[in-house]
């Protein structure tokens, strides 16, 4: 009568954890991708505020700096001082 007790004791904890490891694995596998989510956006956020404080300054630059403004003129939209020449190479 005690070796059938321990053994169904034994059965019953072989089921018990089959069952626990069953329930937990699809929790602990969206944990996890979760967590990748989290750091691939965590990521994605740390280049846009890189990039928005890139834009801010630039915005500052153009709003108090003459030669940045100057600069874009000429870059952008090809404009020159008077008397200047403007030489467009190409390949």
């Amino acid at each position: 009568m005690g070796k059938i007790f321990s053994a169904f004791i034994y059965v019953l904890l072989l089921i018990i954890c089959v069952f626990s490891a069953i329930l937990v694995f699809p929790a602990y596998r969206k944990y996890v991708n979760t967590t990748v989510e989290v750091s691939e956006l965590t990521e994605r956020l740390d280049r846009k505020k890189a990039e928005c404080l890139a834009l801010q300054q630039e915005i500052h630059d153009l709003e108090h700096r003459a030669s940045a403004t100057e600069k874009v003129a000429r870059e952008r939209f090809r404009l020159c001082r008077e008397g200047e020449q403007i030489y467009i190479y190409t390949e």
